[in-house]
């Protein structure tokens, strides 16, 4: 194997991106959770390749920088949470489920009734973890621009969704 060759990483990536992803999705049930964890594994790869001593092991060499990704972000979302929980289930109840799930649909019709320029920088820095400088960029607008349309969005959502939740 190729060690400081950017072709070959290249190859590796291109090789194997969709079965790790697949298998830190597969643990994590979370679909950013698993691309960060997917993203995470291969810069680690990059960075520690000329560390592999055995290239036949480079497989389970591999999945185990994946697994240790995905293991770092489960604890990391159980120390967000509430720790001491004893519960066995992974998931809320089916009305927990169903009460999160309205939510969710809730907020995306709202989404919806946005204006376009407040609905865009809405999703870019929340769905897409932008920041605003990078928002005002893609925009074409000012900074103070993409901060005021993200203040007004914010607060538009709020007032709508009070009474719901």
């Amino acid at each position: 194997m190729l060690q400081n060759d950017s072709e070959a990483f290249a190859e590796i990536y291109t090789r194997f991106k969709h079965r790790v992803y697949e298998y830190c999705f597969r643990l994590t049930q979370d679909r950013p959770a698993a691309e960060d964890a997917t993203q995470n594994t291969f810069i680690k790869i990059q960075l520690n390749l000329r560390e592999l001593r055995n290239p036949g092991s480079f497989k389970a060499w591999m999945f185990t920088i994946a697994r240790n990704e995905v293991y770092a972000h489960l604890r990391r979302a159980r120390s967000n949470g509430l720790e001491g929980n004893e519960d066995v289930w992974e998931s809320d109840s089916p009305h927990e489920e169903f009460v999160a799930q309205e939510q969710v649909e809730l907020v995306q019709r709202l989404l919806t009734q946005l204006k376009p320029e407040y609905r865009e920088v809405l999703l870019l820095v929340e769905y897409e973890q932008m920041s605003y400088a990078d928002i005002a960029a893609i925009t074409g607008a000012t900074l103070s621009s993409v901060e005021s349309r993200i203040f007004k969005a914010r607060k538009a959502l709020g007032k709508k969704l009070k009474p719901f939740l």
